[in-house]
């Protein structure tokens, strides 16, 4: 059951980088196949820098990464790639972005110019892009709910409510140590027997995720993956999540790939430590207190996963970050000072919430998930998810009169299929330059506390 307030109410996700050559060994005859956990220092083109517990003001997401994986779109068969030079490989094509190509075969991603291979695959390719972004705009209509919307109208808390008994206990097999639990909306794969009421107390954190996501009055319409169910994997301890393909020093990662509007795999991979479970010698329990803000982030991500493929960076993580930041305990997010929230993060990050230099509009709106990612692996974006919060809450709570008019309008258009730059042009910019914006965006967070500066868009 939701609780969701209303003022005056009762309570009611490695990629090889490989440097041109792809996945061919230089040796002949041979390919080389480097599995994605062997090449520490090789990112993700959507990796992103995760800290699963303190996050110091001068780091705010350092050392850990975490792997959302994106096909493009249109799903397809194993098949025979050939390079230019006559080596073959038997893979999956999962993106074509530019004139880079991923290919999948199993758990190894090789990235390399698209010119590498014969001309029959690069066609191959281009139909498939075509195809996919086909059916992705023929799709794209079944992502947004905007009818009995009430825009600007918000609770002042929100939280998921339900008994111990709402918990199903799906599967208990001793011998192959796995035990599958749900909740209302979302499936957990742990490798430990845990009671029901274990089990609700962490639930507790996704679900009201899940409704928090529900009340944004922008008609998001959250809806779990195939299957019914959000999917959780658990695991007993780091070393364990390290294993199966955690980055060491991350805490958890989601990772994703869909067909059209339909998501094909959607899971989240977290150890139980960090969602608070801890042994205390004769059983289990959950402290609350333990959980984390990143943990909701990616919670944010996978519950919104029917829009990342359309949707670009900086509105997927500003949304996920706005989410994440907002007061939780307990199973409840508190709502009375979104503002002050972001504030909140912008100091943590920056070491003050009066003032803070965040990335310039244009080169924000315009961020690839390519960039996005080797900023935050260079060290040098740890601006880059305050300064999505910051944008994102302008357009959903700053900007005219405060009902998210032109955000509302924006992901209509998504939503019908009109291509990202012709929508943020169209409803987000709305005839302003992207500098008559940041003036826009600057002039509002000033009233709400916050005097903003802007890098250069270079």
């Amino acid at each position: 059951m939701t609780t969701a307030n209303f003022p005056g109410s009762r309570r009611s996700a490695r990629e090889e980088q490989s440097e041109g050559r792809g996945p061919w060994n230089v040796g002949p005859g041979n390919l080389e196949v480097m599995r994605i956990d062997e090449i520490g220092e090789n990112l993700h083109s959507w990796a992103m820098r995760r800290i699963f517990n303190h996050r110091p003001p001068f780091l705010r997401f350092g050392f850990a990464v975490i792997f959302t994986c994106q096909t493009f779109g249109v799903f397809a068969e194993d098949r025979t790639w050939t390079s230019t030079d006559g080596k073959t490989v038997t893979a999956t094509i999962i993106a074509l972005e530019g004139e880079e190509i991923s290919l999948q075969s199993g758990d190894k991603v090789f990235k390399f110019p698209l010119t590498r291979l014969s001309p029959a695959d690069q066609e191959f390719a281009a139909k498939w892009k075509a195809d996919a972004e086909k059916e992705m705009a023929e799709s794209a209509s079944f992502l947004g709910d905007f009818r009995d919307l009430k825009p600007g109208v918000w609770p002042t808390d929100v939280a998921a409510e339900f008994e111990v008994d709402a918990i199903e206990v799906v599967k208990e097999d001793e011998a192959a140590k796995l035990y599958i639990y749900r909740s209302p909306h979302f499936e957990f794969e742990s490798p430990l027997r845990l009671s029901t009421s274990v089990v609700r107390e962490f639930a507790r954190i996704f679900e009201a995720s899940f409704e928090f996501a529900k009340i944004i009055p922008i008609g998001l319409n959250p809806q779990p993956s195939t299957g019914g169910y959000y999917k959780t994997k658990l695991y007993q301890s780091k070393e364990d999540y390290y294993v199966d393909g955690g980055m060491q020093g991350s805490g958890g990662m989601h990772t994703y790939s869909y067909r059209g509007d339909e998501i094909l795999t959607s899971l989240i991979k977290v150890p139980l430590s960090n969602l608070g479970v801890e042994y205390t010698g004769t059983r289990y329990i959950v402290d609350h207190k333990k959980q984390s803000a990143v943990l909701v982030h990616e919670i944010g991500h996978q519950i919104t996963g029917r829009w990342l493929p359309v949707l670009p960076t900086w509105v997927k993580e500003g949304l996920a970050e706005f989410i994440s930041v907002q007061p939780y305990d307990n199973g409840r997010f508190r709502l009375t000072q979104l503002d002050r929230a972001i504030r909140d993060d912008v100091a943590r990050m920056s070491g003050s919430d009066k003032e803070f230099q965040m990335i310039g509009v244009e080169r924000l709106m315009k961020i690839s998930g390519d960039e996005w990612a080797a900023e935050l692996a260079s060290g040098d974006g740890s601006i880059n998810y305050c300064s999505a919060n910051v944008l994102f809450y302008y357009f959903l709570r700053l900007d005219g009169e405060g009902k998210s008019e032109r955000l509302i309008d924006y992901l209509k258009a998504i939503s019908a299929g009109t291509p990202e730059e012709t929508a943020r042009d169209e409803k987000l910019l709305a005839g302003r330059s992207f500098e008559e914006l940041e003036q826009a965006v600057a002039e509002a967070w000033r009233g709400s506390g916050l005097r903003l500066t802007f890098t250069s868009a270079n």
